[in-house]
């Protein structure tokens, strides 16, 4: 059959058979161009950018649901912006709705879809459940003490004035009207709500046994019962509605249909590899028909795909040497973003995230976490006079006393420079943090020579430590902000020494969890604008002060 083919063509006139010629490889060329586009993967730095902003807005979504119960519960010190992670969430939406072409098929276009539906009537819902929030917030607030000093007033002369009968009478009505009104913004109930109702008629017929001024502080309570018997139910419908708005399952969803459908794409693109090498295969097989005719040709043929099945197997060698110093520098990096380079100790930024695991800790154990921020006194003196090979030295050599001087779970970090920060857990007493602190700084001070050049350093160390759950509630950031005033306080006083910040709790101090108590600290960290009064603000457990003997 090719035979005659090839006998017929052959017949033809050359610019006929010319035609053909450019006509068929016109062709060929087009299908392997076709071929070779459609097995071109998905880049794998857009499928990671799709997941990790897929990972954020399940993190931003949980942060939302976070505030919202915080706001529900009133453990915030402050009313909540429960719109803040919005704008984030818009733009991760939008950088999702511009990869969606590339997932080839609508199942993950609709799956988007519902998540935005989902997001925008959730967004509503908070919006509504922001506004009626903090009036609900204020009277649970009011209502307590204002009960307490209606109860004080109508015992005073104000009940003295008034029937003894209605005074007491009033007393008892005050009692089941908190109780009462407790109970329903748990669990508000219609029977509940009607009994309430019943107590502040009682209430409001007793006004006319008391002065103005009594009548105005009923009043007040009143109005705070009504507001808890008009906001909760609304809250509680609100919360629910934003609960059933179902954003994480639609999350999960739109994540599953990315997934699958780039595992879809890459299986089209498999199956295109396998149609490449099919047509390949025919190539190869028109090559050696025409190789058959032209012997020469054939042999030349034969080289070049020698020459080419040696390139592509150096390739394969290359890119696989490629891949494993690529892997090897993507672990390095890894360990380079958690790790300081010069001491091999963990950096700030892998230290906040222990901070924050060791507050959470904390919380549920009601534990102590103590934080040291150490500063290097007589540093730069070093680094000055012998040079910074030497300073490295000294780097290195306290962080390995340091972190000798330290238990298994506790950390030690470089901040940069010469700024350490020591991270303990469940401390029993404040007697042994300072035991650490002096282990520390007598380390720091044993460092008396550095490559060759006899070296004097010290250390200013400030300390803060937060207990339980109010110690979580003030947060990571003030921790490590009380620890480094206490450390200033400790430069101020005269360096080489450590400073306790007056904000620490510890196991031995009386506190109320989730609630920031007014008192007045045995010592306090002098301010920073007041350094010559810094020796008397200083606590007793300062080293090296005119009185004080030098620690470790």
């Amino acid at each position: 059959m090719f035979t005659l083919l090839a006998r017929r063509v052959a017949s033809w006139s050359r610019r006929r058979r010319v035609l053909l010629a450019s006509l068929a490889v016109i062709f060929m060329s087009a299908v392997l161009v076709f071929l070779y586009i459609r097995t071109d993967a998905v880049d794998p730095e857009i499928r990671n950018s799709v997941m990790l902003n897929l990972r954020e807005l399940e993190k931003l979504d949980a942060e939302w649901d976070a505030n919202i119960l915080r706001a529900h519960t009133g453990r915030a010190a402050t009313p909540l912006d429960l719109s803040s992670q919005l704008p984030r969430m818009h733009d991760l939406m939008a950088r999702l709705g511009d990869t969606l072409p590339l997932t080839g098929g609508s199942t993950a276009q609709s799956a988007f879809a519902d998540l935005q539906e989902a997001l925008q009537g959730k967004e509503q819902l908070v919006a509504q459940f922001a506004k009626h929030n903090p009036p609900l917030r204020a009277a649970l607030l009011h209502m307590p003490p204002a009960v307490a000093d209606l109860k004080t007033e109508i015992s005073g002369i104000e009940g003295a004035l008034a029937p003894g009968r209605i005074v007491v009478r009033l007393d008892t009505t005050l009692n089941a009207l908190l109780t009462e009104t407790l109970r329903y913004n748990i669990a508000p109930s219609p029977a509940l709500a009607a009994r309430i109702d019943e107590i502040l008629g009682d209430v409001a017929a007793q006004q006319i046994a008391f002065s103005p001024a009594v009548n105005d502080k009923m009043d007040a309570v009143i109005a705070s019962s009504r507001v808890i018997l008009e906001k909760r139910p609304l809250e509680n419908l609100l919360e629910a509605q934003i609960a059933a708005a179902g954003s994480d399952a639609a999350l999960d969803r739109l994540e599953r249909e990315f997934d699958r459908s780039f595992e879809a794409v890459l299986l089209e693109r498999q199956r295109f590899r396998g149609y490449l090498f099919a047509y390949s295969a025919v190539l190869m097989v028109l090559l050696v028909y025409a190789g058959a005719r032209l012997r020469r040709s054939y042999r030349i043929i034969g080289v070049v795909n020698r020459r080419l099945q040696s390139a592509n197997e150096t390739l394969e060698q290359r890119v696989a040497e490629r891949t494993a110093e690529l892997e090897a520098q993507s672990r390095q990096l890894e360990r380079l973003a958690q790790h300081d380079s010069l001491t091999g100790l963990i950096n700030y930024r892998q230290l906040t995230r222990l901070l924050e695991r060791a507050l959470a800790r904390a919380d549920r154990r009601d534990s102590v976490v103590v934080l040291m921020f150490i500063d290097l006194d007589g540093f730069k003196a070093v680094n000055d006079t012998w040079g910074h090979a030497a300073g490295d030295l000294v780097l290195q050599m306290v962080a390995r006393k340091v972190q000798a001087k330290l238990r298994a779970e506790d950390a030690l970090a470089r901040l940069g420079g010469d700024e350490f920060v020591i991270l303990l857990e469940d401390v029993a007493s404040e007697a042994g943090a300072l035991r650490v602190a002096r282990l520390a700084l007598g380390e720091i001070e044993s460092i008396t020579e550095a490559d060759g050049h006899a070296v004097t350093i010290s250390a200013s160390i400030g300390i803060a430590s937060a207990r339980g759950q109010a110690g979580a509630g003030r947060g990571q950031e003030a921790l490590l902000a009380d620890a480094d005033k206490a450390m200033y306080a400790a430069k101020q006083a005269g360096k080489g020494r450590f400073v306790v910040s007056p904000q620490s709790q510890w196991l031995g101090q009386d506190h109320l969890p989730g609630l920031a108590l007014d008192h007045m600290p045995r010592d306090t960290v002098p301010d920073s604008t007041a350094s010559g009064a810094a020796d008397t603000t200083v606590r007793s457990t300062v080293s090296n002060t005119a009185d004080a003997d030098p620690i470790g």
